[in-house]
């Protein structure tokens, strides 16, 4: 029950080892697709969707892989929940779903805009990470029609003049990397890929490894590694060594630092929120791991916060 398990995860957070971010990628490279926030199909909190019977060609950790979906068996979509979304609110998200049930879908933006009490900052962020994007309207053109929508919001206090809403101008469609970053803005979750996937280009030219391709390596051969830090730990009991847990589009990597390692690159881990480790590889009963000698910061488009144990 992979659906439920990550769903269970989502909708009890804070809690645990691992961020939502991570939570969600781990379920993507298990073949469950993680899908964005919709006014007209997300729950309050996320939930398990059916994903019906059908074939999805899609990427998964940069391999392609094509999984068949039949009636006979228990395949499922997570859907993020509208409490995902920043600014907007519990009450909020609880009221979205009251008003679809009591009088019927959303028909567009303009529509849910009227129906639903919202302050601007929270409809704009339903706009940035494709709440709306069923409806057919650019997420850039509903970001600047926000205003106005909200002055037509049942929670606006309406002017005694009369208002036109402007008419958006023409504006280039999102990359693929910009709603990435969105995703990781609004929600923290990202439903497209991992942000190490657009990096991958220039790494693979300066030799640096996925976690997927450690595998196959030898014991104590030197590697090149880079991911997003997810976890650091300083535990008193490991006199003075620091671990870290980074991941990339393919995997979650183990990571040790010895204390003369770690003085000399602390700077780097302490302002950087991805890294690329130089160090020995070893596998020890079935476990992958880096031995660090050298650090470097790795600048990524996104601020991804790695929780830290001590």
């Amino acid at each position: 029950y992979p659906a439920e398990f990550t769903v269970a995860l989502l909708n009890n957070q804070p809690m645990g080892f691992y961020s939502p971010a991570v939570i969600a990628g781990d379920a993507k490279r298990h073949g469950i697709r993680v899908l964005p926030v919709n006014v007209n199909a997300s729950g309050a909190t996320s939930i398990v969707e059916d994903a019906g019977s059908q074939t999805d060609q899609y990427e998964v950790a940069d391999v392609s892989i094509t999984i068949a979906r039949h009636r006979a068996c228990r395949t499922h979509d997570v859907r993020l929940g509208l409490r995902s979304v920043q600014a907007l609110g519990d009450a909020a998200a609880d009221g979205i779903v009251a008003e679809r049930i009591l009088h019927g879908p959303f028909s567009s933006f303009d529509d849910f805009a009227k129906r639903v009490p919202l302050k601007e900052e929270a409809l704009r962020n339903l706009a940035l990470v494709g709440a709306f994007d069923a409806f057919g309207e650019a997420r850039r053109a509903l970001l600047w029609r926000t205003r106005d929508a909200h002055r037509a919001s049942p929670g606006f206090v309406r002017p005694t003049f009369a208002f036109t809403a402007p008419v958006a101008p023409a504006l280039p469609t999102l990359t693929e990397q910009e709603r990435v970053a969105l995703d990781y803005r609004v929600t923290g979750i990202p439903t497209g890929p991992q942000a190490m996937h657009f990096h991958r280009e220039d790494l693979a030219r300066r030799g640096v490894l996925r976690m997927i391709d450690l595998a196959g390596r030898s014991h104590g051969v030197s590697v090149r590694v880079a991911g997003a830090v997810i976890v650091k730990q300083h535990p008193q009991t490991a006199n003075g060594h620091v671990f870290l847990s980074l991941e990339d589009e393919t995997g979650i990597l183990n990571v040790t630092i010895r204390p003369r390692t770690y003085a000399a690159f602390k700077q780097v881990l302490d302002r950087s929120t991805a890294v690329v480790i130089e160090g020995a590889l070893q596998h020890q009963d079935g476990v992958v791991a880096v031995l660090a000698r050298r650090i470097d910061a790795l600048d990524l488009f996104v601020r991804i916060a790695a929780r830290e144990w001590r």
